[in-house]
């Protein structure tokens, strides 16, 4: 749920990251472009201003040229210069000539109360040998103190015969009309207007007619005197004065009459005149480009706000979706816990018999990992076999629909048998076929086993009554008989000078099938009176050594070889001494037998788990897997002459320690017992 959240966010942040940026990249495109048909206006204006300034220069190079050819002709110039000034049609404030001392010696109109000295017309009048034909003043207030007045000269020079300047022909044009012509009536935006100044930094147009006379710089501060913008100084010192063309944006201290930090977009171009520089600018409030903005950043938001809208829909889904599944997994989880709870194995096939899910019972029956069951087929997972088994219960219902089973099914696993009742049950589809098969194993083999030690013991329970009572009755005419047996022996042998070697061999015969018999009897008499275990601390393996040294006679007569693995971490444990060593020479013994041809023996010794594991490993002719199962039986014997107790009365012996034994044997392959008793008192 916290991962839905946090991608929600991060998809939110990252769409109106996205939102900004664009909303950022039209707001400069659209400044840009703003800009640009900022920079249209202002070199229109320029080059309307240079043509004007232009037509006047012309003009009064053609009157230059009359003049010129009738230099001593003071009439005449009387006559060019008022012909000019109704010419140019107010376009020229006052004209006059002058010689290269700044002497006025004509002027029109006569009597202008225009003051030209402060063009300081001496050095005006002196250009540079290389000027281009004609001067320009910097623009300075002629006007009276009560009301101010800007404006410049335009000079052009009349030559002598020898081509040197001895006169000049100057007029003042009417600057007001050329800024009220090209300068006050660009506009950009709703309050955008165009602006001047020239090569030093000084207003010289401007809307705000108190401001023109003062450096633009400070005119900017007007408003907010604290404030200073680089910006606006670096665009008019280093690109307007310098005579430069370009765009920009810079933060003023006030606009149209307002005072207040704006930000504006200005485009600037140059006006030249000779070696002078004039600059129109035009400046328009940043805030009006987004206010023509407004309905593309309106339609944006509102995407945007559709886009976060269903994205935050989304997520909520996804997050419904989210708990949902939990809740799916959740009782999923907890039908894999019952499923894997339930002691009895689980399997369920598919229609190939391939398995495709089992439960931990039938893992820990396996003891394999559960990948190693999936996808293989259960008869060879669980039988081995290469084939269906006969009567599968899968198979049947696989065919019928229906549940079957089979009882007491049983397989061999880690050499314990185990036996079971196998269940099947049908899962079908939405259209009724059966497509899987869930086989269900119920563990019988503790009953089973329960079962078999009930009827054993009631069996033994009446085998030990007849025993003792069978014994009872026969150990009196038997020793009886034994004794007769041994006086009719030494009857025999008193008779002197006469052979009876045939009747000796016939006692010894009798005596000897007599001795077999007092055995079987003291097998009888020992089953039925077997004695409480007393247990006391004891060590195995100092027990098998001891046991060892004393069939190590045996062992040689009958070419058995002894191999002796102890494990010398077993420590010592609770033992009856005597009846331990009774059980081990039994299973001892049986090996023997086992190997009449002589053979190994391997006797071995480990800790594990919490018990002390002893083997004992013939390499005999083994058991048959029918006689495998009877073993432990009283009186069940596969040896002639054998009274078939000797192995119940280990087990015994080995159930009274607490302990266990199993037995697990392969034809021509030999057996091994497996002894387990608890380290610890239980």
């Amino acid at each position: 749920m916290f991962k839905i959240w946090l991608a929600t966010v991060i998809v939110i942040t990252g769409i109106l990251a996205i939102g900004f940026n664009s909303y950022r990249i039209m707001e400069l495109n659209a400044a840009k472009a703003f800009n640009d048909q900022q920079l249209f206006l202002v070199r229109e204006a320029a080059r309307s201003i240079r043509a004007y300034i232009g037509n006047i220069e012309s003009t009064l190079r053609f009157s230059v040229d009359i003049i010129g050819y009738n230099s001593q002709d003071d009439m005449l110039a009387e006559k060019v210069l008022s012909s000019v000034f109704f010419n140019t049609t107010g376009q020229i404030l006052y004209l006059f000539i002058a010689d290269p001392q700044g002497t006025i010696l004509y002027q029109y109109p006569h009597g202008s109360s225009l003051s030209v000295q402060e063009f300081n017309l001496h050095s005006l009048l002196k250009p540079a040998p290389n000027f281009p034909g004609w001067v320009v003043s910097r623009i300075v207030n002629i006007g009276s103190p009560a009301q101010s007045l800007f404006s410049f000269i335009i000079a052009v020079p009349i030559e002598s015969k020898k081509g040197s300047p001895v006169r000049w022909l100057c007029c003042v044009p009417d600057f007001n009309r050329m800024k009220q012509q090209f300068i006050y009536p660009v506009r950009s935006g709703k309050t955008g207007y165009a602006w001047m100044v020239d090569d030093r930094g000084v207003l010289i147009a401007h809307p705000n007619k108190n401001l023109e006379g003062k450096e633009a710089i400070a005119a900017s501060k007007s408003g907010v005197p604290e404030f200073s913008s680089v910006s606006l100084e670096d665009i008019v010192r280093h690109k307007m004065m310098q005579g430069k063309d370009g765009t920009g944006e810079y933060i003023s201290g006030w606009h149209a009459g307002e005072k207040g930090l704006t930000k504006k977009l200005i485009a600037y171009t140059p006006i030249n005149l000779g070696p002078l520089v004039w600059s129109i600018g035009v400046s328009t409030p940043y805030h009006e480009i987004l206010e023509q903005m407004a309905d593309s950043t309106r339609r944006l938001v509102l995407f945007l706000g559709c886009f976060i809208g269903t994205i935050i829909i989304g997520s909520v889904w996804l997050l419904w979706q989210e708990k949902k599944n939990q809740q799916v997994n959740q009782h999923l989880q907890w039908s894999q816990e019952v499923f894997n709870g339930i002691t009895d194995g689980i399997s369920i096939v598919d229609q190939h018999y391939r398995v495709l899910m089992v439960n931990d019972a039938v893992c820990r029956w396996q003891n394999k990992p559960l990948k190693f069951f999936l996808g293989r087929p259960c008869h060879d997972v669980f039988l081995e076999r290469g084939e269906l088994c006969l009567g599968c219960p899968a198979k049947e219902t696989f065919a019928t629909g229906q549940p079957a089973f089979r009882e007491r099914v049983s397989i061999t696993l880690g050499g314990k048998k185990y036996y079971f009742h196998l269940y099947t049950f049908p899962l079908k589809d939405e259209a009724g076929k059966t497509v899987r098969v869930v086989e269900y194993v119920k563990d019988v083999t503790s009953e089973r086993i329960l079962q078999s030690e009930i009827i054993q013991n009631e069996r033994l329970a009446i085998i030990g009554k007849m025993s003792a009572q069978v014994a009872h009755e026969i150990r009196n005419p038997l020793s009886a008989l034994t004794l007769n047996i041994d006086l009719l022996e030494d009857e025999i042998k008193g008779y002197a000078g006469i052979d009876t070697a045939e009747a000796q061999e016939l006692v010894h015969t009798i005596k000897h099938e007599l001795k077999g018999l007092h055995n079987v009897l003291d097998d009888y008499l020992q089953f039925t009176r077997l004695p409480k275990i007393r247990l006391a601390q004891g060590n195995i393996n100092v027990t098998l050594e001891e046991i060892l040294a004393f069939m190590e006679e045996e062992f040689r007569v009958h070419n058995i070889v002894v191999k002796k693995s102890f494990d010398p971490e077993v420590p010592p444990i609770n033992i009856d001494y005597d009846q331990l060593r009774r059980a081990f020479i039994n299973l001892i013994r049986n090996a023997v037998e086992a190997m009449p041809e002589g053979g190994s023996l391997d006797i071995a010794t480990r800790i594990n788990g919490n018990w002390v594991e002893i083997t004992f490993m013939d390499s005999g002719e083994g058991i048959s897997e029918q006689n495998l199962e009877q073993i432990f039986t009283p009186f069940f014997s596969t040896k002639v002459g054998g009274t078939g107790l000797g192995l119940s009365i280990t087990k015994h012996i080995i159930s009274e320690h607490g302990g266990e034994i199993s037995c697990e044997s392969r034809r021509h392959e030999g057996t091994r017992f497996i002894v387990r008793l608890p380290l610890h008192e239980h």
